[in-house]
């Protein structure tokens, strides 16, 4: 994935994001990329929403990072590899929101 990573690189630089979010992103394509075994130029629709379930269901991994892995590979479709993103096929998991802990002045 050299070209393509590099040239993801440098898109997340001109759209501004942090190089800590750059380094998120790049990251979780790169393992997206290795469960498949094959560059996401041959990957698609069905294996996202498989590889989302994977995380989900086997990995049992937070909602947060599966809506990080998920921003990431929308970013490579539509940005880096110019391809249509169909948002209603591959949906993004609700996050469960916590009200902060209240505590009562003494």
């Amino acid at each position: 994935m050299g070209k393509l990573r590099e040239q993801m690189k440098d898109d997340l630089e001109l759209k501004g994001l942090s190089p800590h979010t750059q380094e998120i992103y790049l990251r979780q394509v790169k393992q997206f990329t290795q469960h498949y075994g094959r560059s996401p130029r041959q990957l698609g629709e069905k294996e996202i929403r498989e590889y989302l379930l994977y995380l989900i269901r086997e990995k049992k991994v937070s909602a947060g990072s599966v809506n990080l892995c998920y921003h990431a590979l929308k970013f490579l479709y539509k940005t880096t590899l110019n391809r249509e993103w169909v948002i209603a096929r591959v949906p993004r998991l609700k996050s469960i929101k916590q009200l902060p802990a209240f505590h009562q002045p003494w």
